[in-house]
């Protein structure tokens, strides 16, 4: 019987990095506090203190973690005080996820996170071991699934005695990933982080800094429109610039590559991430074509996952972060081909349009009418015509297929999906209709999929009665 094993010894320098980086933004917004008193107190005696106490702590952590796999399972040792032993089947392991961020590459190690069926966290994190070590875990724990033809959803071809696995893989190369990042629409987000942070820091912007900038934008009590709108374009350039940027890092080398009923995506430059899928737990596929890449004919493909946990990575997990829409057929076919997207689409009927449009122009109307009792609320009225065309594009989107074993939906909110599920990952299946769309033979088409805790719903409102009929039978048949 094997002993039970400890983490690299740089796992105590991790955890002392990771808790003092963790500590630094309320160590400094109290710093700013109390920045009166802090000359009355000894800062270096504070902080080695404070960093001697970290570090007796990923000490006494790295020490009483252990851990052994043999004999089909993964035993866990841990606890000073209260101690605590857990045995994991190899069975139940559903993912085994590898994580290396820039620190752990410089020092040869790397960080692995196990789950199992029905956990909502990691059964097991490690945050220090080294690359040949979690090779040897990931090789132990997934050995399960080899059973039989010892080989896991692959395409296999026999010449006498040998057989062969095919491995479709999937990279995306540099530029399409700047072009991702900058569809991306990040930016905005960056961009209100941004000016929220320069809220928080704005009490403590030395007045002088302040009464430049104020008399530049603010002359003599006058506005410098022009001077405000460069200052808002340069702020949203750089947030723009930036999130492209981070995208490109954080999906680089983006692989994916699909053997048999096993799935493998690995991607990161500074943080590297390896996630390993079994495509039965893939319980539906999701195209997203965003605003802003619509016009480019690119789209993203997504996946949500059963038995994930409360992290979303974790069920809705990113298949493939950009992808020309000419090109989809073919990547389906070549990684997914359980799934078969449809040539004709069943529109939805004539008299669903005014239902759309009136459905989100009468709220903003009313708002409008209420902004008018505001200085400059005519500027309001500039959101109608939008609020018009994007009801009229929901409309336009939505649409229903029914193949042999697939339901496929499209629908729009701000951005368009096409949604694929197989009849048999389809948990509920609700056809509802409210007294104006029976008056209009309409129904609200409801699915709901096994994914996070909660489960994910898709939905198409205002669906032909007959269509909406059609689906029920092809859903309710055995």
């Amino acid at each position: 019987m094997s002993e039970f094993k400890h983490q690299h010894p740089f796992m105590i320098i991790l955890e002392t990095v990771k808790s003092i980086i963790y500590a630094i933004p309320p160590v400094f917004f109290f710093a700013l506090s109390i920045r009166d008193e802090l000359s009355s107190v000894d800062i270096p005696f504070l902080a080695a203190i404070a960093l001697i106490a970290t570090l007796t702590y990923s000490t006494a952590k790295w020490y009483l973690f252990t851990y052994q796999y043999e004999n089909g399972y993964l035993h866990i040792r841990k606890g000073l005080l209260f101690k605590k032993e857990r045995s994991i089947k190899r069975e139940r392991v559903q993912t085994v996820n590898v994580i290396t961020n820039f620190i752990q590459k410089l020092l040869g190690v790397t960080s692995l996170h196990v789950k199992t069926a029905g956990s909502t966290e990691a059964e097991l994190s490690l945050t220090a071991v080294t690359l040949q070590e979690s090779q040897n875990i990931k090789t132990y724990l997934e050995n399960h699934a080899t059973s039989g033809s010892g080989k896991n959803n692959t395409e296999e071809s026999e010449t006498g005695n040998s057989k062969v696995d095919t491995v479709n893989t999937y990279n995306i190369p540099l530029w399409n990933l700047l072009l991702a990042g900058a569809t991306s629409g990040r930016f905005m987000l960056l961009f209100s982080l941004i000016a929220a942070g320069l809220s928080q820091l704005y009490p403590y912007i030395p007045e002088s800094y302040l009464g430049f900038v104020l008399e530049r934008v603010i002359p003599q009590n006058n506005i410098n429109i022009s001077l405000l709108l460069i200052l808002i374009f340069g702020l949203l350039l750089l947030s723009w610039i930036i999130s492209t940027l981070v995208f490109a890092v954080q999906y680089a080398n983006f692989t994916l590559q699909r053997r048999e009923d096993d799935i493998r995506i690995s991607y990161g430059l500074i943080e590297q991430k390896e996630y390993n899928l079994n495509m039965k737990r893939i319980q539906a596929l999701s195209v997203k074509d965003s605003l802003l890449r619509q016009p480019l004919s690119l789209c993203s493909i997504y996946a949500d996952v059963a038995g994930g946990s409360s992290e979303k990575q974790d069920y809705v997990t990113t298949l493939c972060p950009l992808l020309n829409l000419r090109d989809l057929s073919k990547f389906m076919n070549n990684m997914f081909p359980e799934y078969t997207i449809p040539e004709n689409m069943q529109p939805l009927p004539l008299r669903s349009r005014k239902r759309y449009i009136i459905r989100l122009l009468v709220p903003s109307i009313v708002i409008v009418l209420l902004l008018q009792l505001v200085p400059y609320g005519w500027v309001s009225l500039l959101a109608l015509p939008p609020v018009f065309l994007l009801g009229l594009s929901r409309y336009n989107t939505g649409g229903t297929a029914i193949l042999e074993k697939q339901l496929t939906l499209r629908f729009r909110n701000i951005h368009r999906y096409h949604v694929f599920v197989l009849r048999d990952h389809i948990q509920t299946m609700q056809i509802s209709s409210n007294p104006f769309q029976r008056m209009s033979d309409l129904d609200t088409i409801g699915i709901s999929v096994l994914s996070s805790r909660g489960g994910n719903r898709f939905a198409l409102a205002d669906v032909d009665r007959e269509e909406s009929g059609k689906i029920w039978n092809w859903f309710s048949r055995n």
